[in-house]
C-alpha cells in the first residue's frame, strides 16, 4: 500500500522516517552539525511541545499514582543477571520494601524470578519489559545467586516466593491490610486461603477467585477487575504462572489500584499441600530444585534440562567478556548541562567505587528535570555490579518523561551490555548529536487512511497498551461506511499483551457491524500473536487487501497527534 511510512518525533523535536527493516522500525534522526546547535526539546509527559513539563506535569496527570512515584524515589540497588535487574534484598528487607509499597497506597508491580523466568524473558521482548518496570524482582532461585557471585556482584541470598507470602500473610494480619487470591484451581485455592488463615490469625482474605483457563486476552477480565475493585485489597497474588501473570498484572496496571501486585506462581500449591517442599536442609543448601525434580521428573525435566543449558551458556559468554577487568583505574565522573539534557561523562573503570558518584549525576539531572545522556568514550569498563544500576535508569527517567542514552561507547563496553543481554535496553548511539536528535525509544504513531468503502488503520513504531486509546480514537474518526478494515502493524516493533487485547475489542466492535477486519503483522508482532495463543482471534494477512491511494487527494486520512509515550 501507499504511504506506510509515519512520522516520528526524536527529543529533539525533530521528525523522524520510520520504516521497517527485517521487521523492526529503523528510526532515522536528522543530522546537527555541533552539539551546542542541536535543539532538545523535553518528552513531554502529556505529549505536547509547550505542555507543564518535569514533576509538576507528572503529579498533575497522575495523581493516583496509577503505577508511578509522585516523586524521584531512591535508586535501587539492582544486580543485572540476562538483562535484568534484580534486588539486592533478604527476605527481611524484600518485606520491608513491600511494607513501603503499602503505606503510599500506590500500585507497585513485584516479581519472584528463577532461572526459567529469565531464560523465558530473554526470548519474550514483553516479560522482559515487564521485568525492566517491576518495582521490586527478587531472586527465587540459587543458581541466579550463584550467578551473580560469579560475575563478583553477589546477592544477599534466595528470596523464594514461597517464603515471602507466608510472610507477607503475616504482616497483612498484623497491620490489618486486606489481601485476595486470583488464579490456581479452585480446591488449591480454598486450601491455600484457609491455611493462611490459619496460621496468621485475623488475615483479612477478601476475595479468593479461580478464573476458568483462557488465554489472557480471552479471560473474563472485566468481572474479575470489578471483584478487586470492589473489595479494595492491599496486597493482590496473582497464581496464573509465569509469565501469564505477570503479563496480566501489567496488562491492568491503570486499574488496579492495589500497593501490592506479586505473581506467585505455584505458591498455592505449596501452601495447599498440593505440591510438597523441600526439607528445610535443602531449602538451604539451594537444593530445593533437585527436590522438585525428584517429585515430578516428568514434567520439571526437559525445563530444567533446557534452563540449564542455556542460562550456563548466557553467563559463560558473559563471564568471558569481563575477564581482566577492574584492574583499571578507577572511574572519574562529570556532568555538564547541554540544553534539556545533562552530559554524564565517564572516564576510566565503571566500579562500585564510582557507582555512587554516577548515582548523584543521575539524581540531578532527573530532579532538574533533564534527559541523560552517558559518555562512556573514555570508559574502559563497565563492572557487572553496575550494570544493574543502569538498567534501572531508562525507567527512572520515564517518571519524569525524560530519556536515557549512551554515546561513544567503545566496542568492549558495548560487547559487554551485549553478553549481558543489556545492548537493547540501554540505547548506544555514535555521537553526542546522535544521542540527544534520535527518535524516542518508545515513539508510536497511528493514523487511518480511508478510501471508499475500505480503510487501513495503521499503527507504527512501539504499540503498548498504553497508547491504546489513541488506536481507538483513529478507529472512532473511520466512517460506519467502511466494509473492510485492515489493521496494519507492519511497522510495529514492539507490541504488548495491553495493545493486543485492545486491538481484539477493535476486530470484535467492527465485525459486530458487518466490518471485515483483517491484521497485518511485522514478525514481530506474528510472534507475539502466537506467544499469546492469540493468532486465530484474528485473521492474518501479509498486506493491506484493499490498498489506500497515496496522494492525500484520492485518500481522506485521519492522523491522531502525536503522543511522547510515558510507561507505567
Amino acid at each position: 500500500m501507499g504511504r506506510r511510512s509515519c512520522r516520528l518525533r526524536g527529543l529533539s523535536g525533530g521528525g523522524a522516517r520510520h520504516s521497517q527493516s527485517a521487521g523492526r522500525p529503523r528510526l532515522r534522526a536528522p543530522a546537527r552539525a555541533r552539539l551546542h546547535a542541536v535543539e532538545v526539546r523535553p518528552l513531554r509527559p502529556d505529549g505536547s511541545a509547550e505542555g507543564r513539563s518535569g514533576l509538576a506535569s507528572h503529579r498533575a496527570q497522575n495523581p493516583g499514582g496509577l503505577g508511578r512515584s509522585s516523586r524521584i524515589a531512591t535508586m535501587r540497588k539492582t544486580v543485572a543477571i540476562l538483562g535484568i535487574p534484580i534486588d539486592d534484598l533478604d527476605s527481611a528487607q524484600a518485606l520491608q520494601r513491600l511494607e513501603q509499597f503499602v503505606e503510599s497506597g500506590r500500585f507497585h508491580q513485584v516479581a519472584t524470578a528463577n532461572t526459567d523466568f529469565l531464560i523465558k524473558a530473554h526470548a519474550d521482548p514483553e516479560l522482559k519489559s515487564i521485568l525492566l518496570a517491576a518495582d521490586m524482582v527478587v531472586p527465587d532461585g540459587m543458581p541466579i545467586v550463584l550467578a551473580s557471585r560469579w560475575l563478583r556482584a553477589g546477592l544477599r541470598e534466595r528470596v523464594a516466593g514461597a517464603d515471602l507470602v507466608p510472610g507477607l500473610a503475616g504482616l497483612a494480619a498484623k497491620r490489618g491490610w486486606r489481601l485476595y487470591m486470583l488464579g490456581a484451581r479452585p480446591e488449591v485455592a480454598q486450601a491455600a486461603r484457609r491455611r493462611l488463615e490459619e496460621d496468621c490469625p485475623g488475615l483479612q482474605i477478601v476475595g479468593c477467585l479461580s478464573p476458568p483457563v483462557a488465554s489472557i486476552l480471552e479471560m473474563d477480565n472485566e468481572a474479575i477487575l470489578a471483584d478487586v475493585e470492589r473489595t479494595a485489597p492491599h496486597v493482590l497474588l496473582v497464581a496464573f504462572g509465569n509469565p501469564k501473570q505477570e503479563k496480566w498484572i501489567h496488562m491492568h496496571r491503570g486499574r488496579l489500584r492495589v500497593p501490592v501486585c506479586m505473581g506467585v506462581g505455584g505458591t498455592f500449591d505449596f501452601l495447599a499441600g498440593a505440591a510438597p517442599r523441600a526439607p528445610l536442609w535443602m531449602q538451604r543448601a539451594g537444593l530445593e530444585w533437585l527436590h522438585r525434580l525428584a517429585n515430578d521428573p516428568r514434567r520439571l525435566w526437559r525445563r530444567y534440562a533446557t534452563d540449564l543449558v542455556h542460562f550456563a551458556r548466557f553467563l559463560a559468554v558473559q563471564l568471558w567478556s569481563l575477564r581482566g577487568w577492574g584492574t583499571g583505574e578507577e572511574a572519574r565522573i562529570a556532568h555538564v548541562r547541554a540544553g534539556d539534557a545533562t552530559v554524564i561523562s565517564v572516564s576510566g573503570f565503571l566500579g562500585v567505587q564510582a557507582l555512587g558518584e554516577l548515582q548523584l549525576a543521575a539524581e540531578k539531572a532527573l530532579e532538574a528535570p533533564t534527559h541523560i545522556v552517558l559518555d562512556l568514550h573514555a570508559a574502559t569498563g563497565v563492572d557487572s555490579s553496575v550494570l544493574g544500576t543502569l538498567l534501572n535508569l531508562p525507567k527512572r527517567a520515564r517518571h519524569v518523561g525524560r530519556e536515557v542514552r549512551l554515546a561513544g561507547a567503545s566496542r568492549r563496553v558495548i560487547r559487554a551490555l551485549r553478553t549481558a543481554c543489556a545492548d537493547d535496553l540501554l540505547r548506544v548511539a555514535p555521537t553526542f548529536t546522535d544521542a540527544l536528535t534520535a527518535a524516542p525509544e518508545s515513539a508510536f504513531d497511528v493514523r487511518a487512511l480511508v478510501n471508499g468503502t475500505a480503510a487501513v488503520l495503521q499503527l507504527c513504531g512501539r504499540a503498548a497498551g498504553e497508547r491504546w486509546q489513541e488506536v481507538e480514537a483513529a478507529a472512532a474518526a473511520i466512517p460506519p461506511s467502511i466494509r473492510a478494515l485492515c489493521l496494519d502493524l507492519r511497522s510495529v516493533g514492539y507490541v504488548d499483551s495491553g495493545m493486543l487485547a485492545a486491538l481484539a475489542r477493535l476486530e470484535a466492535g467492527q465485525r459486530s457491524r458487518s466490518c471485515a477486519v483483517t491484521l497485518a503483522p511485522s514478525p514481530e508482532v506474528r510472534r507475539a500473536l502466537l506467544r499469546e495463543g492469540a493468532a486465530h482471534l484474528f485473521t492474518l494477512v501479509d498486506s493491506p487487501c484493499h490498498p489506500v491511494p497515496v496522494s492525500d487527494e484520492a485518500a481522506d486520512s485521519v492522523a491522531v497527534p502525536e503522543v511522547a509515550a510515558h510507561e507505567a
